[in-house]
Parts: structure tokens; sequence; C-alpha cells
């Protein structure tokens, strides 16, 4: 219904104002797709969030399974202690060589965006192997 209604009060006491009554459903469908909209970009702040966390999730155990293999610990010890602080399905890669011990714990992070593939994510830590032998 189109028409003119009648201000109250105001210096122009008596003017009129047009009145619409054919959007009475925009503001339900703009809302949607601003819900829409909002839903989305949480879902890609969360997603990166996630990413974020995993990778240094990643870096702190492959520097904790350096530590571990500098001390002289095996490549099972190593792979086990990286595994369990990087998360159960990290794959671990133990390198020595020349007086330094090198892990590469890597994974595959699933975002929370619909959708989304898995995003893989690495860490890497390098450490000084300490000597073994029995000192003077």
């Amino acid at each position: 219904m189109t028409g003119w209604a009648a201000l109250d009060g105001g210096p122009r006491a008596g003017a009129r104002r047009p009145v619409r009554g054919d959007d009475g459903g925009a503001v339900t469908a703009e809302l949607a797709v601003g819900l829409v909209a909002v839903v989305l970009v949480l879902s890609a702040v969360l997603s990166l969030g996630q990413a974020v966390v995993a990778q240094v999730r990643c870096t702190d155990a492959a520097a904790a399974g350096a530590r571990a293999a500098a001390r002289g610990a095996t490549a099972g010890e190593v792979s086990a202690t990286a595994s369990a602080l990087a998360g159960g399905d990290a794959v671990v890669q133990v390198v020595p060589g020349g007086g330094t011990v090198e892990v590469v714990v890597r994974r595959r992070v699933r975002l929370a965006l619909p959708g989304a593939p898995a995003l893989p994510v690495q860490g890497r830590a390098v450490a000084a192997a300490e000597p073994t032998g029995a000192g003077p």
C-alpha cells in the first residue's frame, strides 16, 4: 500500500511523508544474505586459526624431536615424541648428518570451510648432536 502519512510533531507539523508497504520481506532477505556472509567470514577466520595452530604444533614437535635425537634417542622414540605433540596423523622424518640431526614433521589440516581441501603444514628443526661417549 502506497500513500502519504502525516508526521507527528516537529517544525513542519502536518507535513506528509511517503509510506511504502511493498518492502515487507526486504529486511528478511537482507538479513539472510548478511548472515550467510558472516558465517563464511567466520569460517574463514577459524580455518586460518586452525592452520596457524597446526603449524605451531608441528614446529614445536619438530623442535622436541630434534632435542631428543640430539640426546641420542632412537628414530622410533623421536617419531613417537614428535607425533604425540603434533597430532596422531603427523608424519615424522629424522635426518641425521654431519654432527646435526634434522627433524621434519608434516601433517594435513582439515579446514572448517565446507568443501575446502586439507591444507599441508610442516615444521622443521635442527639440533647439534651431543657427544655420546664418556668424556675425560
